[in-house]
């Protein structure tokens, strides 16, 4: 299905600009988001469709990797609120029939708190620490505000899309992005970048501020910080050229779902019969 343009009126309800919104309810509420456009690029439409448009959808389940990277984010990016909405849980042996029994007795009582083992408690303290003390990446993380989430009406098509910054300076001239990985390397963090399309994030949350202000800010910023010691910290910059590129990959995505929930079609891999492509290592 190629991308076209389409002009359709849509109810505008949904109020625009800066909105004072949680993490979760931002992300189970309405609105087009970078990862949205992830979904619908990674699998088929039908998976995106079961994913954010099926109406008997079940909640998904919060992974692991995730659980610590948002625990992580509040420690970072939030340092006086994470000790009040993440708490350390005792060493139970959760493999024990009373060790299960202590586990959900403490999750019990420290409900609406985000439960971390103590390894993980500890790594969110450690990674913290390391950027809070980094030269450069500790300055970065003043005169700004953390989770800001921004809404609007596309100009082209109507629907409603959104962003949520990690950190924006107060000034607008600078937007940060914070990752937690494996290796903060200029090579491994490339690969990241790569194969979880981190550069579609700049060009799709400043075409949001743009559409809003008329104004994006100036600069990008990646900064990375490891799970494990020593947390060494990287720090990247999105270029003007990789920006304008993935640009055009974002709104591809974009009309993509808009011109599915127009068609109401959701279609899977198998609308045409394909030759199969053998890896190039199966083939030697």
């Amino acid at each position: 299905m190629e991308p076209r343009p389409v002009s359709i009126t849509l109810e505008k309800t949904h109020p625009t600009g800066l909105v004072e919104i949680t993490n979760d309810a931002y992300h189970a509420g309405p609105g087009i988001s970078k990862s949205h456009l992830d979904a619908i690029a990674d699998q088929s439409p039908l998976h995106y469709w079961y994913e954010y448009e099926n109406p008997n959808r079940e909640p998904r389940e919060e992974s692991d990797a995730l659980r610590v990277g948002s625990a992580i984010h509040s420690a970072i990016l939030e340092p006086d609120l994470f000790t009040k909405n993440y708490i350390a849980s005792p060493p139970f042996n959760r493999r024990t029939n009373d060790g299960k029994k202590m586990f959900a007795d403490f999750c019990e009582e420290n409900a609406g708190k985000g439960i971390l083992l103590p390894a993980e408690f500890d790594m969110c303290i450690a990674a913290r620490d390391a950027v809070h003390r980094h030269p450069v990446a500790a300055g970065l993380l003043r005169n700004g505000r953390a989770e800001q989430s921004f809404y609007t009406y596309d100009k082209e098509t109507g629907e409603l899309i959104k962003c949520r910054f990690d950190y924006l300076h107060d000034n607008g001239g600078m937007a940060l992005d914070l990752k937690s990985t494996k290796s903060a390397s200029p090579v491994n963090f490339a690969k990241d970048a790569a194969n979880f399309r981190y550069d579609l994030a700049p060009p799709w949350y400043f075409d949001v501020l743009h559409q809003l202000y008329g104004e994006r800010p100036k600069h990008w910023v990646w900064l990375a910080v490891e799970k494990e010691p020593p947390f060494a910290v990287g720090l990247y910059y999105a270029r003007v050229e990789d920006m304008e590129r993935a640009y055009i990959a974002a709104r591809r995505d974009f009309m993509r779902i808009v011109n599915c929930r127009r068609a109401n079609e959701w279609p899977d891999y198998a609308y045409n019969i394909d030759p199969l492509q053998m890896p190039s290592w199966a083939k030697r």
